[in-house]
């Protein structure tokens, strides 16, 4: 079983990077105990997406709490506590063409997608590295996991 996720993003120019995190919160987003940052509570067993960017080059991640070896390599990331399963690291236009693959997901519901299984994301990832986020392509892809009646059209 996974755990919780809790996102620690920077709101002051005191750390060397920006973070903006998407995904299934599971409370309101509030300002955290460390002074300058805002914390985000992402519901476990859920992927959320982390897009970074630093002084000279940003970096996109699908993730997911690390839960043991079959997940691979934990991946520690800036304001993150937990190590992280990552099922898809992306940096240049493969950060746009995720944007625009959430876009096209959340447009009706926001949180929908975030609360399709792992499985789902992973055939995103390939979808996304071989083809680019095409409309059609990521609306056949979603469909065939969402449930009956939050189908995408």
């Amino acid at each position: 079983m996974r755990h919780n996720v809790l996102v620690k993003v920077p709101v002051t120019d005191n750390v060397s990077y920006t973070l903006f995190a998407q995904g299934l919160l599971i409370e309101i987003p509030k300002d955290s105990n460390e002074e300058g940052f805002v914390d985000f509570k992402f519901l476990g067993g859920t992927v959320f997406a982390l897009f970074y960017t630093f002084a000279n080059f940003r970096r996109a991640y699908l993730a997911t709490e690390w839960q043991n070896e079959k997940d691979g390599e934990p991946v520690n990331l800036p304001g993150i506590s937990v190590p992280l399963y990552v099922l898809y690291k992306m940096k240049g236009r493969k950060i746009d063409e995720l944007k625009h693959a959430l876009h096209i997901m959340t447009k009706q519901e926001h949180y929908a997608p975030f609360r399709l299984p792992i499985e789902f994301w992973q055939k995103l990832s390939v979808q996304l590295e071989l083809y680019g986020s095409n409309k059609e392509d990521i609306y056949f892809l979603y469909n065939r996991y969402a449930k009956k009646g939050k189908k995408l059209v």
